[in-house]
């Protein structure tokens, strides 16, 4: 659960890009490189909502400093309530349907950088992807993140959890 574990949910309850015209504008310091799904990606986002199983789950107590920042190809989870800090390079894959990010492995920090043994970590995650009236949407299996859900519809997948970020405005 090294993606989700981050967000600090309440783990009792739990053990996600489309239209550009739909997309947050991507400021212009961060237009880099030549995929336009990667740069629409780039940026700092704060995580806004989580829901599991189609329920909303209250994000007031328990995601705190949670967000996430993408530089290149480079994602950076950040679980303030936890005191964690996760970096990892991932692929995006455009073509399938829906769209997906994966990365291989990961590495896993306190947030003062002094490492975190985390075995999950080591393990690929594939999370989908979506932007969805200027909102980055991400959907993971809260068990095994090496199976991609089958779409952003979780209430028939009640391990399916959708994240959704709003970007920082700087």
């Amino acid at each position: 659960m090294k993606f989700l574990a981050l967000f600090a949910v309440p783990f009792a309850l739990v053990c996600a890009l489309g239209d550009p015209v739909l997309s947050a504008p991507v400021p212009k310091h961060l237009m880099k490189g030549e995929d336009p799904e990667l740069q629409k990606l780039q940026g700092e986002w704060n995580l806004t909502a989580v829901s599991l199983g189609g329920a909303e789950i209250d994000m007031s107590r328990h995601n705190a400093g949670s967000g996430l920042e993408v530089r290149g190809d480079t994602l950076i989870v950040t679980a303030g309530q936890q005191n964690q800090r996760t970096t990892a390079t991932f692929r995006l894959d455009t073509k399938a349907q829906p769209a997906r990010i994966t990365w291989q492995q990961a590495r896993v920090t306190d947030l003062n950088g002094g490492p975190v043994k985390d075995d999950d970590a080591e393990k690929p995650c594939v999370m989908l992807y979506k932007f969805e009236a200027g909102k980055l949407v991400l959907a993971a299996r809260s068990g095994n993140q090496e199976q991609a859900p089958r779409g952003f519809d979780n209430k028939d997948e009640p391990e399916v959890v959708l994240l959704t970020f709003t970007r920082v405005q700087k």
